[in-house]
Order: structure tokens, then C-alpha cells, then sequence
């Protein structure tokens, strides 16, 4: 999702009537978009366009929407109420292709309890009627589905079909699992479950154990967040736009990474010497966003490590840090002179610990997410009634699912 730094750029960019866009085609915008993505999966190690033709593929009026469901800088996400199916869309498909046309299926299990399963994603009218949005968003919509079409786990957002045409064509989209909470919809109901669990009334009513279960919740969706970072950097993924509102709970109430149009492959070709990267600065929401990202410095994986250390400090403190600060006061305050949110005197000082250790302003003496994954882990055990039945947690399928408290 892009900061409100880049769309009000983007915006004057609009305005400015020197702007080499403001007078550019639907077609100009849409083969430029073509062009810079075509360059970028050229020397991708990871994109495969064979893989992006497996999936199953719809034309706009064969899906039934339903509401929004959110809108970021580029898109609108709608929920599909129902599926109008026309035969005529496989025909002629290749045999290969066969098993991996499920459209059939997805029509069936469409709606289940009266709640819509999929939701579409797609560019929305403002960006199309914005030259300069227009062309970001097509290429962050088709990046987008690169990432998608080759990336795989547990705890990232799934995509199950792409629009019956080409990335760059108008009116694509894409058909995504539906997510139910987000998480600051979720951080707002474990906030109202501990109000709960104080006092009398709270003891009275099993407070205690109520309040392990919410703290068991917040760490072990934490620790799922950082097994799919494990995921994206093995890949040499880097996701730069890991916040809340990139975060979702699916029916199941498992958690999941979306909004992938920030992420970049990193190559070789963009190092600089030091284990950093020459990329593009200020990406992602400043309330998140590592110093050196900031400041427009070479960075690497590690500006994702500061972006979880205030997610986790989120999840743990249900507020969200620096609200009261304006951007000026963000840059003067977080970004040169290292302020960081507090962190609470009750919390255990493993967890401060990972907090302060994750935000340094020293980039490489911030831990990888594999020592993240494995701090979580152990205080999810801690809070399990028995830690020795641990070995059964399976953790590359989520949540600690087996553990009871």
C-alpha cells in the first residue's frame, strides 16, 4: 500500500502541467506498465509466467460483487456474492492447464454459511482516471501477481484466479481468498477481552485464564507474521510495507500477509557493498518505516525487521505507536534522533528485549526473523498450560492450534 508521501506526489505530479503524463493514452500507460515490468521479471530469479497462466481465469461479469471490503492507494477489494459461470472462457485450454481449472469448483464452494469466500482486487476508478496512478497501480497490481503465483505458505494471503486477460489490460483483477478481521479489528477485541478479565467481576469469571488465551492470540499471530517473513527472505523477498492494515484473518482465524505491490527480489546487481542495497527510498507508511528507508539510505532485509518490531510493540500494547506525532515531528524525533515508543514495565523482558533489539537504529544489530520465529515460539510455550506437549505444535500450519490452555 503506498504512503500518503507517494500518492500526494503522485498526485501533483497530475496537476503539473509540465507532468509527461497528463496527456499519455489509456494504451501509452498501459505498454509503458508493461514495458518496466517485463524488465523488472527479465532478471527475476523467482517469476515465472508459465506459473502466472496455471491459474483459473474469469471475465469481470461471471462474478457477482458484494461490498467493499477496503480501498488502498490503487485498488478497491470487493467480496463475490456468486459466480456465473460461462463454459466458453476454457475452451481450447491447454491439457496441462486442465487440473488447474477449478472454476467449477470455486463456484460451488462460493459462499459457505452465507459468508463470501473469495473477494477480487482490481484498480479502482479514481486510480483510472489518474495518468500517473494509473500507471503505478497497473505495475504494482501485475508485480503483485508475479509475487503471488509463485509464493506459497501458510500465513500469505492465497490467490486462486486472475482476470481472463492480460495484467496490463484495463479492468484487470485479481480473485484472492476472503479475509474476515483485520488485524486492528482484531486488536480492538482482544483490547475489549482483557477490559474484561480485570477486577472482581473479571476474577469471578475466569479472568485469569481468559487473559492467558488473548496473550497466547496476540504472541502466536505474531510468531506466525514472522514464520511467512522467514518465507519472503529466503526468497531474497523483501516486503517493505509490513503494518496492520497489511494483515487479515481468514475464515479460520488464521492470519495472513497481503499487499505485496512494495515487495522487491533482491539482486546483486542493486548491492552497494556493505550487505545493503541501492532501492528506493521512503517506501511503505513512515509510523513503520525503518530510518534508513527514511532517510532514502541503501537498506536491506533487515527495514522489515524494524517495521515487526512496531508491529509486535502493536499487538502488545493494542495502541498505536506514534499516533499523537505529525509526520515533521516523526522525522525530527524517530527518524534522527532514535525516539521509540515505550514499552510496558509488565511485559516479560524477553519481549522487550526482541522489541529494542528489532528497532535499533543500527540496521545490523537488528536479529534475522529466524531468531524472531524461534524468541516467539518459546513464549508462546510459556503460556501453554503444559509446555511439554510443545513437540506437537506444528508451526508451519499455524498458530499453535494443539495448544490448550
Amino acid at each position: 500500500m503506498p504512503s500518503a508521501k507517494a500518492l500526494a506526489a503522485a498526485k501533483a505530479n497530475e496537476e503539473d502541467e509540465a507532468n509527461p503524463l497528463s496527456g499519455a493514452s489509456v494504451k501509452i500507460l498501459q505498454e509503458t506498465a508493461s514495458d518496466i515490468v517485463e524488465k523488472v521479471s527479465s532478471v527475476s530469479t523467482l517469476f515465472d509466467e508459465e506459473k502466472d497462466d496455471l491459474f483459473s481465469k474469469f471475465d469481470l461479469n461471471e462474478l457477482e460483487l458484494g461490498r467493499v471490503l477496503g480501498r488502498g492507494g490503487f485498488c478497491v477489494v470487493n467480496e463475490i456474492r456468486g459466480m456465473n459461470l460461462d463454459d466458453s472462457i476454457i475452451e481450447g485450454a491447454k491439457p496441462e492447464m486442465r487440473e488447474y481449472q477449478t472454476r467449477e469448483a470455486m463456484s460451488n464452494r462460493c459462499m459457505r454459511g452465507g459468508e463470501a469466500r473469495y473477494a477480487i482486487k482490481m484498480l479502482s476508478d479514481d486510480c483510472r482516471k489518474n495518468p500517473a496512478l494509473f500507471l503505478k497501480g497497473t505495475i504494482d497490481l501485475a508485480i503483485e501477481t508475479r509475487f503471488l503465483a509463485v509464493m506459497n505458505h501458510p500465513h500469505l494471503i492465497k490467490m486462486r484466479a486472475v482476470a481472463n486477460a492480460s495484467a496490463f489490460d484495463d479492468g484487470y483483477f485479481i480473485v484472492l481468498d476472503r479475509l474476515y478481521d483485520t488485524l486492528e479489528t482484531r486488536v480492538r477485541k482482544w483490547k475489549s477481552a482483557l477490559k474484561k478479565t480485570k477486577g472482581v467481576r473479571g476474577a469471578l469469571g475466569g479472568g485469569k485464564k481468559k487473559a492467558q488465551e488473548v496473550i497466547l492470540e496476540k504472541i502466536g499471530s505474531a510468531h506466525d507474521v514472522s514464520c511467512a517473513m522467514v518465507y519472503m527472505h529466503s526468497l531474497n523477498i523483501i516486503y517493505r510495507d509490513l503494518k496492520p492494515e497489511n494483515l487479515g484473518f481468514d475464515v479460520r482465524g488464521e492470519i495472513k500477509v497481503f499487499d505485496f505491490g512494495l515487495a522487491k527480489e533482491l539482486k546483486e546487481s542493486d548491492k552497494v557493498g556493505d550487505d545493503t542495497f541501492k532501492l528506493t527510498g521512503f517506501t511503505g507508511s513512515l509510523r513503520y518505516m525503518a530510518p534508513e528507508v527514511a532517510k532514502s539510505l541503501p537498506y536491506n532485509l533487515s527495514a522489515d525487521v524494524y517495521s515487526f518490531s512496531m508491529l509486535l510493540w502493536y499487538i502488545l500494547e493494542m495502541e498505536t505507536p506514534f499516533d499523537t506525532y505529525s509526520c515533521k515531528m516523526h522525522e525530527d524525533r524517530v527518524v534522527n534522533k532514535g525516539y521509540r515508543p515505550v514499552c510496558d514495565k509488565s511485559w516479560p523482558s524477553e519481549w522487550t528485549d526482541l522489541i529494542k533489539k528489532s528497532w535499533s537504529h543500527v540496521p545490523s544489530k537488528r536479529p534475522s526473523f529466524e531468531t524472531i520465529k524461534e524468541i516467539l515460539y518459546e513464549e508462546v510455550l510459556k503460556f501453554s498450560e503444559d509446555e511439554s506437549e510443545g513437540d506437537d505444535i506444528d508451526i508451519s500450519q499455524r498458530s499453535f492450534r494443539n495448544v490448550t490452555l
